[in-house]
């Protein structure tokens, strides 16, 4: 049960931890020192482990992963209209 709640709260941690670069960068309207590779490559990990949560059917893995696969590609989506 600990291992788990450590896995969690990692998962947790590591989507909260995107919030803050989305919401600086959309009020600020600039993206210029994000690495467009860095978000490409995180993007395509995280599409990696949603498959990985799906293969062997863990709802929190899924969970996790869709909700930092939103927020990173909201990041994103910001870096390529904003510059």
């Amino acid at each position: 049960m600990l291992v788990e709640l450590i896995g969690y709260l990692g998962s947790v941690l590591v989507v909260i931890s995107l919030i803050p670069q989305a919401y600086r960068s959309w009020k600020s309207k600039s993206t210029k020192d994000l690495s467009l590779l860095r978000y490409i490559i995180y993007l395509f990990g995280l599409f990696l482990l949603i498959a990985y949560g799906f293969l062997i059917s863990n709802g929190p893995i899924l969970v996790l992963n869709l909700s930092a696969l939103v927020i990173a590609g909201f990041i994103l989506f910001l870096k390529l209209n904003y510059k």
